[in-house]
C-alpha cells in the first residue's frame, strides 16, 4: 500500500530497493492513492526498484506541471477547473504503462492484483478501482464493467491534486449525474484497510511519505503574503491528503514504512537532480531499517501471517 505525495514518489523506488534486498520480490496484491497509485501501478506492470528509478529520474517534471503561465493558468481553472489541462500527468501514466517490462490497459490484464483509490465529491463517496466502476454508466446506459476499465485513467483520477489538475468526470447509475473524481487522498491517504482481513496469507506492507525529518525538524509552510489565500488552500489539501500523526501510525502497527521527505514540496516540479537523489537515499534508509527490525507484520484484526514463502 502506497500514500500519497505527489513528485516526492521517488522516495519509494528507495524504500522498494530495500524491500528487494530483504527478499520481497514478488508483489502479489498493491493499492496505492496519488503518487502511491503510480507507484503501485509501476509495480504491476513489472518495474523493479531500479527500473522505477530509472523512470522516474528521466522524467520532465516540467512537462507534468505544464505551463507557468499564470494567465493560461487562470484561464485552465475557469474552463478545466484545474490550474493545468492535465494532458501532461495523462501522457506520462500512459507512457510508463507503455513502456513497462509487462504492458497492461485494462485491470483485466492485471488479475486483480491492482487497485487504486479516488474520491467522487459530487457524491460524497470513496471510489475504489476497479470495483466501483460498476456504479457508473457508459453513454448507453451500460454499467462500466471493471475488468475492461483503463488503468491509466483511473490512476489518472487518483493522482488528480484537485485544483491543479482538472477532475475526471463519470455519469452515476442512480443519480444520473455526473461524478466529480479527484485524488483519492481527499478521502483516504493510507487506505491500509483494503487488505486487513482475517487468516493473511502475507503480510500487508505499507510505504507513507511523510514532511520534515521528524519530531527534530518538522516541515514548515510559509502561508502569508498577497496570495495568502492560495497558499492556505494548498496547505489544507496537502494537511488532509498526506498528514499523519503518531496516533495514526501506531494504529496501522509495525506494517508501514514512514519515508521522511524533508522540505520538498508536494507539487514541486522543477525538482532538481539532488532532490531525487536525497528522496531516493531517504527512501531507502527508511526501508532498511524498517526490514532490519523483522516486523511481524500485524494487521488491524490483530492477525499475523505466516512468514511468506516468495516475497510479500
Amino acid at each position: 500500500m502506497f500514500s500519497g505525495g505527489g513528485v516526492k514518489g521517488i522516495a519509494f523506488a528507495g524504500a522498494i530497493a530495500a524491500a528487494e534486498e530483504a527478499g520481497y520480490t514478488e508483489w502479489i496484491r498493491l493499492a496505492g492513492t496519488s503518487a502511491g497509485a503510480i507507484a503501485a501501478m509501476a509495480l504491476a506492470v513489472g518495474y523493479d526498484a531500479a527500473g522505477m528509478r530509472r523512470a522516474l529520474e528521466e522524467t520532465d517534471y516540467t512537462r507534468i506541471g505544464e505551463s507557468p503561465n499564470p494567465l493560461s493558468r487562470a484561464w485552465n481553472l475557469i474552463r478545466h477547473r484545474g490550474l493545468t489541462r492535465g494532458t501532461g500527468l495523462s501522457d506520462w501514466i500512459e507512457g510508463l504503462l507503455k513502456d513497462a517490462p509487462a504492458p497492461a490497459r485494462k485491470f483485466g490484464e492485471l488479475e486483480d492484483r491492482l487497485q487504486v483509490v479516488g474520491c467522487d465529491i459530487a457524491h460524497s463517496r470513496l471510489v475504489v478501482f476497479p470495483d466501483d466502476v460498476a456504479l457508473y454508466e457508459d453513454e448507453k446506459g451500460r454499467a462500466f464493467d471493471p475488468t475492461e476499465f483503463p488503468i491509466a485513467e483511473a490512476v489518472r483520477v487518483s493522482s488528480g491534486y484537485p485544483y491543479f489538475f482538472p477532475p475526471l468526470t463519470l455519469r452515476d447509475r442512480v443519480t444520473k449525474k455526473d461524478a466529480v473524481l479527484v485524488d483519492g487522498g481527499v478521502a483516504s491517504a493510507f487506505p491500509v484497510f483494503l487488505f486487513d482481513r482475517a487468516a493473511p496469507r502475507r503480510p500487508t506492507w505499507g510505504f507513507r511519505l511523510h514532511a520534515g525529518m521528524g519530531v527534530e525538524r518538522p516541515s514548515h509552510r510559509e502561508i502569508g503574503g498577497i496570495d495568502w489565500p492560495i497558499e492556505m488552500a494548498r496547505a489544507i489539501l496537502d494537511t488532509a491528503m498526506n498528514a499523519f500523526d503518531t496516533r495514526d501510525v501506531l494504529g496501522f502497527g509495525d506494517r508501514v514504512v514512514s519515508i521522511p521527505t524533508g522540505d520538498v514540496e508536494t507539487l514541486d516540479f522543477n525538482l532538481s537532480a539532488d532532490e531525487r537523489e536525497f528522496l531516493f537515499r531517504s527512501g531507502h534508509e527508511a526501508g532498511t531499517a524498517f526490514f532490519a527490525a523483522h516486523p511481524s507484520g500485524r494487521n488491524a484484526l490483530g492477525e499475523v501471517p505466516a512468514p511468506p514463502a516468495s516475497g510479500p
